[in-house]
């Protein structure tokens, strides 16, 4: 198991199905760029309801972060290309959406 933290941009539409108990999961992909300026694709797939929720709520080329448990992949494209990618179980989900606002200056947080 390889724990991750992906930044990129959703490609294409989250697909939303159902288990067969009921509960709604997603599948979706993430794209991305490798160190080199390559795009990488990681095929996600979230069952937690708080990530399914996020990610239903947004649309093809919105920026997100996931986190969750990827394994490597590679398949090769329609000109014979190998590409590398990764298969993420997504515990995760979060977009500009949800970020929080600044506190006003001057308050202090929980911890201080």
């Amino acid at each position: 198991m390889i724990d991750v933290l992906i930044q990129g941009r959703l490609r294409g539409s989250a697909t939303i199905k159902q288990t067969q108990h009921g509960k709604d999961y997603a599948i979706f992909r993430v794209g991305t760029t490798d160190k080199d300026g390559q795009m990488l694709l990681a095929g996600c797939i979230a069952f937690d309801a708080a990530a399914v929720d996020a990610v239903r709520r947004l649309d093809d080329g919105d920026t997100l972060a996931v986190s969750g448990e990827a394994s490597p992949r590679s398949w090769q494209d329609r000109q014979g290309t190998e590409r590398l990618g990764l298969d993420v179980l997504v515990y995760q989900v979060m977009s500009a959406y949800h970020a929080g606002r600044k506190r006003p200056a001057g308050e202090k947080g929980a911890d201080a």
